[in-house]
């Protein structure tokens, strides 16, 4: 297991979007401690003892749009997600700070990026110079939005269960993997708000039988991992202040798969990054959550080669490989 703890690039730091939060003053999970602690008193329990589990809610990707309830319980959920369409998905939820929603995270968040985007797309500018003019016109508010999980990379045809805690509010699911033509994905209709209600679920989470947990610079793999089916808890121990925020995402690679290569690829900034062809197989996972929470997420393993590894923090070694046996 790698455990650089280098100075971050300026090509790491743009690992997600949640990158400029650094560039307001506001790091991204210290206005949501409530809402991290909450979490971990509910996330980090046995829930070996419990057996009403999580609800289960359906949840569809296609290109390029989310089939999705507008409202759902809060407390703990578990997203069946399921990717019908021939390109990568994903499905990150953001809660809003008091007085926002989906319109405000579009029109002030979104239209910005995207403008600079485009520029950098045709090359018109330059990485560094971009995510400069990103900055600027970021609302203040941003640096108190709640990155809170969901379900991580998955390929064409494939379907993951990720189960995470979620505080009542005002939501945004978004993906922003990027289309043939470089475009992303939340621009072409893979965003949408989501209402958590005030009522609970009253549910538990799932019996893990894998533990990750993500540290500053490490993924820590507790239990057996073999072939057959897993529940995997992933536990967010630390997240690496002034920067996105660790995830997981478990992808299978060809046996000359190169491991840094699926990193570079996972950056929103590289051009190509986040575009098909994929450097893999992508089986899902959990997206960024707050220090100390804990999410599940449930995959079959066949043999093969496969890779833990963090969107965000993968470059500085946040990353495990293993093999599956026949």
């Amino acid at each position: 297991m790698s455990s650089r703890a280098e100075r971050p690039t300026p090509f790491v730091l743009a690992g997600t979007i949640l990158v400029l939060v650094a560039a307001l003053g506001a790091a991204p999970h210290t206005a949501s401690a409530q809402s991290a602690e909450g979490v971990h008193a509910h996330g980090d329990h046995d829930a070996a003892s419990h057996t009403h589990h999580a609800q289960l809610i359906e949840v569809e990707a296609e290109d390029y749009a989310f089939r999705v309830p507008a409202e759902i319980s809060s407390g703990w959920n578990t997203f069946r997600f399921t990717n019908e369409g021939e390109e990568h998905h994903f499905m990150l939820f953001l809660r809003m700070p008091e007085g926002y929603d989906f319109d405000d995270y579009m029109t002030d968040v979104w239209v910005p990026v995207d403008e600079v985007w485009a520029l950098m797309r045709d090359g018109t500018v330059g990485e560094e110079e971009g995510l400069d003019m990103m900055f600027g016109p970021l609302p203040e508010w941003y640096g108190e939005v709640v990155f809170s999980g969901g379900p991580g990379l998955v390929a064409p045809g494939g379907t993951v269960e990720t189960t995470v805690y979620l505080e009542p509010g005002q939501y945004v699911v978004e993906c922003y993997m990027k289309t043939p033509e470089g475009e992303f994905h939340a621009m072409e209709g893979m965003a949408d708000p989501l209402i958590v209600t005030e009522a609970s679920s009253g549910a538990a989470p799932p019996s893990a039988d894998i533990r990750l947990t993500l540290s500053n610079y490490e993924l820590e793999v507790d239990g057996e991992l073999a072939a057959g089916r897993h529940t995997i808890a992933v536990h967010y121990a630390d997240q690496p202040e002034g920067l996105p925020g660790h995830d997981v995402n478990l992808v299978r690679i060809d046996e000359d798969g190169d491991p840094e290569e699926v990193a570079a690829w996972m950056s929103w900034v590289n051009i190509p990054g986040l575009m098909e062809p994929a450097p893999g197989t992508f089986l899902g996972g959990v997206n960024p959550m707050p220090v100390g929470s804990t999410a599940y997420f449930t995959v079959d393993l066949e043999p093969g080669r496969y890779l833990f590894v963090s969107e965000y923090t993968g470059a500085m070694g946040v990353m495990r490989e293993f093999r599956i046996q026949p």
